[in-house]
């Protein structure tokens, strides 16, 4: 995961928010030392490439942001044969303290994942 770094690019410029969407992302590799016993196949690894990506945008341009990112995930699906999937929509628990952020932002947020699913006609479960 490169969050730091992608933030510090971002970061890196003075922008106008005519600039944004600001979309970065990245093939890397991740190493972790694990423990012998805690290693286990493929479920559990020293080390592995992971695709990581990050949006910066408006309010806004959540939703649209959402459905560009869906939508490619969905093509690429339908080119390579694949059309048995679903989604799982996982949720805040609204009773908890253990979220960061305004709930109001929260529940924007959540409504426009839940809208892209929609939309793009996407079978999901919430979670």
């Amino acid at each position: 995961m490169n969050c730091p770094h992608h933030i510090k690019i971002f970061d890196s410029e003075h922008r106008s928010y005519r600039d944004l969407p600001v979309r970065l992302a990245e093939f890397g590799t991740v190493y972790r030392w694990e423990q012998s016993g805690e290693l286990g196949g493929l479920t559990r690894v020293r080390s592995f490439t992971q695709d990581d990506a990050h949006l910066f945008c408006t309010p806004e341009q959540v939703g649209e942001e959402i459905q560009g990112c869906l939508g490619l995930v969905k093509k690429v699906l339908t080119t390579l044969g694949m059309s048995d999937y679903g989604v799982r929509l996982s949720l805040r628990d609204p009773d908890s303290d253990k979220y960061v952020g305004d709930p109001e932002n929260w529940d924007k947020a959540e409504a426009a994942l839940r809208e892209a699913v929609q939309t793009l006609e996407v079978d999901y479960t919430e979670e």
